[in-house]
């Protein structure tokens, strides 16, 4: 009966995963055929990109992981310092930081383009957002994969003299949570301890500190705004743009935190005992996956009508006025 809920379980994963695999490649095929047909590098256009790809590689690297230490619980223990198995380790760690980077990103870039500043320096950054924020985006590429390069250093330590090779100080191999082998580690050349830290800190809290602080200026400033055009009596239809990215920001932090928390509270129950399936971990990736792409592609008006065409299997109304429109001009001319 368990055998069969657990291959239930894993079945509506693998069905998460693929639907997130599905829309991240559906967000990145559209934003680069736009980018072919505008023959223009737009920031937001860009974000996306890298986000998709490494949404994509975040979700199926953790599946393929998982599915590896479900098959075989003695994983950790014996081979996973083999060089195709690092390689998905680095893959998921270095996708995953340069997913959630990418996110920061895009908030502060919202935040810069939509509050207005008094002060010339940063109105200067203001004019000159979308050339920092496409190198800043280029340079969280390369330190993710600088980052996270370490991670083939891992190996098995060697075994103490008179202790016996292959599985020992295995119990109830049956279980992984019950494992008591020495996990991997480091060249002797890094400082675990530090190198951990570090790279903790550039998956969790540093994008958050990010992320936060943009979003929560963007609404503070959009509420002073809405409230000053009201008391003048100003028309605020001008602001459903603004409110439409505000709702963005506010709803990917919102996504990368509840993912933090659904890992942390993995990771939290194995150190105090537990028995928690890594299914867990599938479904907080997953989870992420798919709420960033639908929240990517509810914000872009190109990705939207895309998606509903496709859905409906028939065209917009917009895309149906084009062609006319298209068709007009072409037998005028």
């Amino acid at each position: 009966m368990l055998k069969h809920i657990a291959m239930l379980g894993m079945m509506c994963f693998f069905v998460m995963v693929c639907v997130g695999v599905v829309w991240n490649s559906f967000n990145l095929i559209m934003t680069i055929q736009k980018q072919l047909k505008t023959k223009s590098v737009q920031t937001m256009s860009l974000i996306i990109i890298s986000i998709s790809i490494n949404n994509n590689t975040l979700v199926l690297s953790c599946f393929f992981m998982v599915v590896i230490i479900s098959l075989n619980p003695l994983f950790i223990c014996t081979t996973v310092a083999q060089p195709q198995y690092l390689t998905l380790l680095f893959l998921w760690m270095s996708s995953s930081c340069m997913s959630f980077w990418s996110m920061a990103w895009l908030s502060v870039f919202y935040c810069v383009k939509v509050v207005n500043f008094s002060t010339e320096c940063l109105r200067a950054l203001k004019r000159n957002i979308s050339v920092i924020t496409n190198t800043a985006l280029m340079l969280s590429c390369v330190g993710s994969f600088i980052l996270f390069f370490p991670f083939f250093t891992l190996h098995l330590p060697e075994a103490e003299p008179g202790a016996t090779s292959g599985t020992s100080g295995v119990n109830n191999t049956s279980d992984p949570s019950y494992l008591t082998c020495s996990l991997p580690v480091f060249s002797p050349l890094i400082i675990a301890d530090a190198y951990t830290v570090s790279f903790m800190s550039f998956l969790c809290p540093l994008p958050l500190a990010i992320m936060l602080p943009t979003s929560i200026r963007m609404v503070i400033y959009l509420c002073q705004h809405m409230l000053t055009l009201r008391k003048n009596q100003t028309q605020v239809q001008s602001l459903d743009s603004y409110l439409s990215v505000c709702k963005l920001n506010v709803s990917l932090a919102g996504v990368y935190l509840i993912t933090l928390l659904i890992v942390a509270l993995f990771f939290v129950l194995r150190l105090i005992g537990l028995n928690v399936s890594y299914l867990l971990i599938i479904f907080g990736f997953s989870f992420y996956c798919i709420m960033t792409a639908a929240l990517l592609t509810a914000s872009k008006t190109y990705l939207r009508r895309k998606f509903w065409s496709m859905c409906c299997c028939k065209k917009t109304q917009e895309e149906t006025i084009s062609e006319i429109t298209q068709m007009t001009k072409t037998e005028v001319a």
